[in-house]
């Protein structure tokens, strides 16, 4: 299912080769990383000139008050995180969603692990697999990218307890909890096996600075950094991720603006396809919109001929597709229109090919 290099959303080059459009007049809504990001600060000199053991302390103790964590490994995103893991055990049988970020299946199998897909959509298959111990790892992405579907932590709780029993891990992939963070696990990552992966990508809008914090049990802690090596984050991103960490201000009127965005958002998928949209899944960072395969194929192609990038992710049943949209600033009208008019047409699309 991931023998090959994972496609990735925000791959604007290859867009533009395809559709014949200059890189420059894409509207990119294939990520769901925050078009409001985290204002940059000035970042002094000595961030360039030094290596970055001076900041690396206020970093995660910054880290440990936001995501309420006792143990923090920093690493060069959340990404490098999911490279190390599956390589620092012996192969082993490994959960992992059917429907969700596709990188974390790929480097399990890479490192020759026996992967089973639970499905995306229902977790009763999955806790019966740990209570039957027939996996030794589980990766749970909470909430879900792209379905936005969440596993309550009394869920995990039970889970870590079960795997932890037989030395196993509980992974969860948390890129996407920093608005609503009702299911996080990570005041619980101190607890035997398990690893909360968290990303300063996504919520801040900082995805360029590839910084990403695993929270874990003190060993699994050891165990990572080793492997990770001595400075593994450069210092202006920690020295501005800090900053961001401690933000509190902006955090909760960014949490504000991003919850309103998103609605705006649904609302424009919900007045464009009354008829044909069998489902939505909403998360704070992007909208999933469900469609029969062919409609979805069909949208995403007038989108993407008008300089409209989607993400296009076939489910499993192979007869739908979703469509996920990252969100437009607040504030930018033009991109706002633009995308409404890009809907309206893609509709008149789909009606002449009736």
């Amino acid at each position: 299912m991931a023998e090959q290099p994972v496609f990735h959303g925000g791959d604007i080059d290859s867009a533009s080769r395809e559709f014949g459009i200059p890189v420059e007049d894409w509207l990119d809504l294939s990520t769901g990383i925050n078009p409001d990001g985290y204002p940059l600060p000035s970042v002094p000199e000595s961030c360039y000139r030094q290596l970055p053991n001076e900041y690396t302390e206020g970093l995660l103790e910054a880290a440990q008050n936001y995501y309420g964590a006792k143990h923090v490994v920093a690493a060069a995103g959340s990404q490098r995180l999911i490279q190390c893991i599956p390589a620092m055990r012996e192969p082993c049988r490994v959960a992992l969603p059917d429907v969700g970020y596709q990188e974390h299946a790929y480097h399990w199998q890479q490192q020759g692990h026996e992967v089973i897909f639970y499905s995306g959509f229902s977790i009763e298959q999955l806790d019966q697999w740990i209570t039957d111990g027939k996996v030794d790892c589980v990766v749970v992405i909470n909430p879900n990218n792209p379905t936005a579907l969440s596993v309550p932590v009394e869920y995990l709780g039970r889970w870590q307890k079960a795997l932890a029993l037989r030395a196993g891990w509980l992974i969860v992939d948390e890129a996407f909890a920093d608005v609503e963070q009702k299911n996080s696990f990570a005041p619980f990552s101190h607890l035997p096996g398990v690893c909360v992966l968290r990303s300063i990508g996504k919520f801040f809008g900082l995805a360029g600075l590839r910084l990403g914090f695993a929270l874990c049990d003190e060993l699994f802690a050891e165990r990572l950094q080793l492997v990770l090596g001595a400075w593994a984050v450069n210092g202006p991103a920690q020295y501005i991720a800090r900053k961001a960490l401690l933000d509190l201000a902006w955090q909760n009127h960014t949490r504000q603006l991003l919850l309103h965005n998103s609605q705006w958002m649904v609302q424009q998928w919900q007045q464009a396809f009354s008829d044909g949209l069998l489902g939505q899944f909403t998360n704070p960072l992007f909208v999933s919109c469900c469609f029969s395969f062919p409609m979805a194929q069909k949208i995403f192609y007038n989108m993407a001929r008008q300089g409209v990038l989607l993400r296009f992710w076939p489910l499993p049943d192979k007869a739908r597709a979703l469509l996920r949209s990252g969100l437009i600033a607040g504030d930018n009208e033009i991109s706002r229109e633009r995308f409404v008019q890009a809907l309206g047409i893609a509709v008149n699309g789909l009606k002449q090919h009736v």
